[in-house]
């Protein structure tokens, strides 16, 4: 090898490694630099915050650990880069990527997650009410619905209730997001429409209700986890004709209506019905009766304005932030049935 084929190769090193060193003080120092996120909208949660370098921390490891998690959390261009991890996985041929499951016709599917203790809240209430007064809702995942659309050789479990056999008999219809774990307006109505029957009630035809698309770009909580989608989903709402007022938090938030414009072009633009979960929402109707209590996860926040057609009041809550006593509380408040709505979370995915 000739001295200045040598002397190339060494300045072509020097030059890498003089690259690599800069690039990574770069991301230190800017990392150093910037404040600390608190919230990310994309992933629609709270990041960890600098940790404070305690002794104790430090001895019994706790703080690197902190530290670790600060620095994945906080990381320059954290989003771009999930979104390019997330897009090397896909041309490796991944299927399944941070708990999503890359369906067809860029559908993406997740199991659905367990939000409270429903079934013993709900025999509680069947003690207190009888089994006549209470009813359920339980929101099958996307994937036990949109067998068409899943990965070859996945199969999610369900309850095959009168609500999935709706959902089912109308799949090929825009009933779930693609880029999000809730079904769509039109979904909520098909659930809706099988829970009214089985009660003696005459479900609302959907040509009665007033149809509007209010946003086409939305991205959900699935892109949220991937920062990658391809194609976006749509919010379309069907209105009921029934005209309501609406108090949020019994009175202590300014809120008002069953749907929240200014939020359409947030992050988490789901919250547009009933402005995401609150502890307790109670709307007047003008119906000529009944008081409905509705508990429920975010799955009925999309569903509740339907109800509103047959009630003449509807307490809503949440028990994920109701933090009184929800037997004792409803007894003062004049319930005469009860419902639940949230996500069904039968039991895992299978892989053939």
């Amino acid at each position: 090898m000739s001295r200045l084929h040598k002397m190339k190769k060494i300045k072509k090193e020097i030059f890498c490694c003089i690259l690599f060193l800069a690039t990574l003080y770069g991301m230190w120092l800017a990392d150093f630099l910037s404040e600390d996120r608190l919230y990310s909208d994309w992933e629609k949660r709270m990041l960890a915050q600098r940790p404070s370098p305690v002794s104790e921390n430090i001895l019994d490891g706790s703080y690197g650990t902190a530290y670790e998690t600060w620095l994945t959390d906080q990381f320059p261009a954290r989003d771009w880069w999930v979104s390019l991890k997330t897009r090397c996985e896909i041309f490796l041929g991944k299927k399944e990527i941070h708990g999503i499951f890359l369906g067809k016709d860029g559908y993406l599917f997740s199991e659905n997650t367990r939000t409270a203790d429903w079934e013993r809240l709900e025999q509680k209430l069947i003690a207190q009410y009888g089994s006549d007064a209470v009813s359920c809702i339980k929101a099958p995942a996307a994937g036990s619905v949109l067998t068409d659309h899943l990965p070859r050789g996945l199969s999610f479990p369900t309850e095959e209730d009168l609500v999935w056999k709706n959902l089912y008999a109308n799949r090929e219809k825009y009933i779930y997001y693609r880029t999000d774990h809730h079904w769509t307006m039109l979904g909520a109505y098909y659930a809706y429409e099988a829970w009214a029957e089985r009660r003696g009630l005459i479900p609302a035809p959907l040509d009665d209700m007033k149809y509007e698309v209010v946003r086409e770009d939305f991205l959900g909580t699935h892109y949220a986890r991937l920062h990658y989608a391809r194609k976006a989903d749509a919010i379309e709402v069907y209105r009921p004709n029934v005209v309501c007022t609406v108090t949020y938090d019994l009175g202590d938030s300014s809120l008002s209506g069953l749907y929240q414009p200014e939020l359409l072009q947030s992050e988490d633009a789901y919250r547009y019905f009933l402005d995401g979960n609150h502890p307790v929402l109670q709307i007047e109707t003008g119906q000529p009766e009944g008081h409905l209590a509705v508990l429920k996860d975010s799955f009925a926040n999309c569903l509740i304005p339907y109800l509103a057609l047959h009630y003449q009041k509807i307490t809503v809550i949440d028990p994920r932030y109701f933090r009184t006593d929800i037997v004792q509380w409803l007894e003062t408040e004049g319930i005469t049935e009860i419902l639940f709505v949230y996500q069904d979370d039968a039991t895992s995915v299978t892989d053939s």
